[in-house]
């Protein structure tokens, strides 16, 4: 299969772009014999990223963004007869502390912050606020240097960043409710209706106003299908996932499970 077969499998810009330059690596590691790593994805683009590595039985791959269950992961690509761990995967970790008074920053208002140095998202892992006035932050060890010599502020608070080790990292597994849910079709505002508990004429203007996400990509279309696998965030009030399609009413409504991470 060559390179604009595989590219053809994927429907949107995003995914074909994570394939192609996941090609480049399988590439890279083949020629060289090094190990070759990406920038961080998410779970979306990770997926088509690992589509691509596993079409491929001369390279194997490690997949790790610093701890079990993080979201967002680099991949590391190296020749099938070497061996690697979750170790040899460049990850640097920073606290950010912040005052006393800091108790209402969010995971928002920290990748703000650091952006704004003008830095790129996908050089940024995990952000974990440990809801102490701080938070922890994955990052590529490249921009490790600018975030401990530049980040002075998130938000109007200052701040004190001071690099930390891999297991003084503080998570938790997210907690998972399932939720079973007729609706009228597969639209993004009737499934993220009912699994948000919000009526259709509060979710229409949210989504129109870039308050949730599909599959992590910016979406304003209420109509958007939305099909199994799929997830949907909404700023403030978590994600959802579209588990399965379990049926069909009487009426002819669509029965689905959905699994709400909070």
């Amino acid at each position: 299969m060559d390179r604009e077969q595989i590219l053809a499998q994927f429907e949107q810009d995003s995914e074909r772009l994570a394939a192609g330059i996941m090609l480049d690596h399988i590439s890279e590691a083949e020629s060289t014999g090094r190990f070759v790593h990406g920038d961080f994805l998410d779970p979306f683009l990770a997926r088509a990223a690992e589509r691509v590595l596993n079409l491929f039985k001369q390279v194997k791959y490690i997949s790790w963004g610093g701890y079990p269950g993080a979201e967002r992961i680099r991949h590391l690509v190296f020749p099938a007869a070497r061996v690697a761990g979750t170790e040899d995967v460049p990850l640097s970790y920073v606290m950010v502390e912040a005052g006393p008074l800091a108790v209402e920053l969010t995971h928002r208002d920290y990748l703000g912050a650091i952006l704004g140095l003008g830095l790129r998202r996908e050089k940024v892992g995990d952000i974990i606020v440990t809801g102490e006035n701080a938070a922890q932050v994955v990052v590529a060890p490249e921009i490790l240097p600018v975030l401990l010599t530049q980040l002075d502020a998130v938000g109007r608070h200052s701040v004190r960043v001071r690099e930390i080790r891999a297991d003084e990292l503080i998570f938790a597994a997210p907690r998972v409710r399932e939720i079973r849910a007729t609706v009228a079709s597969l639209r993004l505002d009737a499934v993220a209706s009912a699994g948000f508990g919000v009526s259709r004429s509060k979710i229409t203007p949210a989504i129109r106003a870039g308050q949730l996400k599909l599959n992590w990509q910016s979406v304003k279309n209420a109509g958007a299908s939305v099909k199994e696998g799929d997830v949907i965030a909404y700023a403030g009030r978590g994600r959802l996932e579209l588990a399965r399609i379990t049926g069909e009413s009487r009426k002819g409504r669509v029965q689905i499970l959905l699994k709400k991470l909070s």
